[in-house]
This record gives structure tokens, C-alpha cells and sequence, in this order.
């Protein structure tokens, strides 16, 4: 297989977490793009994904896009039925929880750091102060909601990591940066998930060198 990736990406990070947790490294080729020297930016590239973004996995003829198909694509082929469940009713949990924290979830916490750390990071100007109240607002709506699952478990799904975890975790190190004014402090459940995460060692493995580095 061979993964393509950047440093640059919570959506790379979940997926490198998955190798790393599923002990695929070894089969798995990882090549890492400079997003800001734009060396993804090639016809190669887009011939393998037109979107011109990563993560993308390429396995045979198999060519994939998309951070949360690639992770659950990883876990069948490994056979990991307690990070990622097949039966029915468990996948569509799984399935469920990667879709919220794309729509509401990580969306809101993205708002808020693009403004207060990657912004700045990426040379783009000055926060702003609108935008960030608005995703704080959104952020509270939501986290609201995963403080409440939260409330007697270790996990988003009970008291093992899953690829919930990785989906809606993924932009722990952004969220955890002592600049990005997410108000992590009014839901404690959640902040010490996000540090429990944080302290796997395959999430570790995977932790950007910079917290400003989490930038997608």
C-alpha cells in the first residue's frame, strides 16, 4: 500500500494513527508532501486524486480518498473488529460519529483555530474576532453533546478506542494548542479525552512536531 500524507493535516493524522494503532507500517509506503512548497500540486497527483488533496491510499487498484473510508478501508483489511466493528448496528455507530464530527464537531473547533493558530502559522493575518466568537458558539453547541457521551466512558463508544476516537479526535493537537481559544475548560469531559487520546502511543507516534503544524 501507499499512503500519501502531509505533516500539515488532522485528517493525515488520523489516518497515520490508524496504521500506527493497527501495526500496518510495515506494509504501508507513506509519502509525505510539503503542502506549503505545493509539492502535491502535480499532474501525478491529480491523476490519482482530482481533488488534489490528501490523505489518499493507493492499495492495487484500489485508489481511495477520503480520511474516514481510508481508516475503516485499514481497519477490514487488518481484521480490527474492536477498533472498527462490522457488525451492523456497531459500524453504523462508527459511521455516525465520523459523519457529526465532520458536520458539526470538528467544523466548529476548525473555525475557531483556523482563526487563532493556523492563520497566523500560514502567514494569512490577523484573527478574527467575528469568526471566532461564531465558532466558539458552534463549538459549544456541539461539544455540549460529546461531554454528555463522554459522561461515563473513557471513549466516544464505550471504554476502548475506536476509529470514532480518530475521527472526531483528530484535531486534538490544534484544540489543545495554548493559542487557539477553544473553550475546552467549560467541558471537562472533554478536554481530558482529548488528553487521553493524546497520550496513546499510537496517536503519539503521529503528533505534528509544532502544535501549529495540526493546520489541515
Amino acid at each position: 500500500m501507499k499512503l500519501y500524507v502531509t505533516d500539515l493535516s488532522p485528517n493525515s493524522r488520523r489516518v497515520l494513527g490508524a496504521v500506527h494503532h493497527l501495526g500496518l507500517e510495515g506494509e504501508t509506503e507513506i509519502q509525505k508532501f510539503n503542502l506549503m512548497a505545493g509539492e502535491h500540486q502535480t499532474d501525478e497527483f491529480r491523476a490519482i486524486n482530482p481533488n488534489v488533496k490528501v490523505p489518499v491510499l493507493v492499495d492495487g487498484d484500489l485508489t481511495l480518498w477520503e480520511a474516514n473510508p481510508i481508516v475503516i478501508y485499514l481497519s477490514d483489511r487488518k481484521g480490527a473488529e474492536s477498533f472498527c466493528p462490522s457488525a451492523p448496528r456497531d459500524r453504523i455507530e462508527i459511521l455516525r460519529w465520523q459523519s457529526w464530527e465532520v458536520q458539526h464537531f470538528n467544523k466548529a473547533l476548525g473555525d475557531i483555530v483556523w482563526e487563532t493558530v493556523a492563520k497566523q502559522f500560514f502567514g494569512l493575518g490577523a484573527p478574527d474576532a467575528e469568526k471566532i466568537e461564531a465558532g466558539q458558539q458552534n463549538f459549544r453547541r456541539f461539544a455540549a453533546v460529546l461531554e454528555d457521551q463522554l459522561a461515563n466512558q473513557d471513549y466516544v463508544l464505550g471504554n476502548n478506542v475506536t476509529a470514532a476516537d480518530f475521527a472526531v479526535g483528530s484535531h486534538s493537537a490544534l484544540a489543545l494548542h495554548p493559542h487557539s481559544e477553544v473553550p475546552l475548560s467549560e467541558f471537562p469531559k472533554v478536554e481530558a479525552w482529548l488528553h487521553r487520546l493524546e497520550a496513546l502511543p499510537a496517536w503519539a507516534k503521529t503528533a505534528p512536531e509544532k502544535p501549529a503544524e495540526a493546520a489541515e
